[in-house]
């Protein structure tokens, strides 16, 4: 019986491709010392390094995973990713500006914000612009969920198709893109408003018809 270490290199490559799945990839920064010479946020992950490279040599030599975001963060750090599949989730304390050096290198993005926070608002939303060549993007809808976002299809703009951005409710439990979003909302009011009419009409017409009573 063949053993693997015994098939073609060619064929042991194929396989070792095939173990490459997409993952969320937690990218984080965090105060701290590096020696006496570096001061200030190191880069760190709390997501575990993929199989494959902890296996051996061949696989780590094969370039399934680089060593990504050298240049985020105050010392030598790296983060094992994929950035043709993986995705790249922001820790809720890194500023979008922290990432401009490698955000064009980034194809799948996700972070956690208010929409109507001031800061994200009126001065990080210009950031996302950096990620010039993001396919994806997941926004998970912090406090407000969806209701904060209503608009976002207008007042952001998004470096990627908007039907390829995601909106997560964490209430809900699922997404929608920003036109899905903004159609939910528009019906809604409409429907308030429609309701607002309707009580309208009839208190009027309950007037009129008290008055012909008398």
């Amino acid at each position: 019986m063949t053993t693997f270490n015994h098939l073609p290199f060619e064929i042991r490559a194929q396989i070792w491709k095939l173990t490459v799945e997409p993952r969320t990839v937690e990218v984080n920064l965090s105060e701290g010392n590096w020696g006496s010479i570096r001061k200030g946020n190191l880069l760190y992950s709390t997501t575990p390094v993929p199989g494959p490279l902890q296996t051996c040599r061949e696989a780590r030599n094969l370039g399934l995973y680089k060593q990504a975001f050298y240049e985020v963060g105050a010392g030598p750090r790296y983060v094992w990713a994929n950035l043709d599949i993986d995705m790249i989730s922001l820790g809720s304390n890194v500023h979008l500006s922290s990432f401009k050096a490698v955000a064009s290198s980034i194809k799948r993005l996700k972070f956690q914000r208010e929409h109507q926070a001031e800061s994200w608002f009126h001065f990080e939303s210009r950031e996302i612009w950096n990620f010039v060549n993001v396919e994806e993007i997941l926004v998970v809808c912090k406090n407000g969920g969806w209701d904060d976002w209503w608009g976002a299809s207008e007042d952001i703009s998004w470096p990627c198709a908007l039907e390829n951005v995601h909106l997560f409710d964490p209430d809900e439990g699922r997404t929608m893109n920003p036109i899905e979003v903004d159609k939910m909302m528009d019906d809604r009011q409409e429907a308030e408003e429609r309701a607002v009419q309707t009580e309208y009409d009839e208190e009027t017409r309950q007037e009129l018809a008290d008055m012909v009573s008398l």
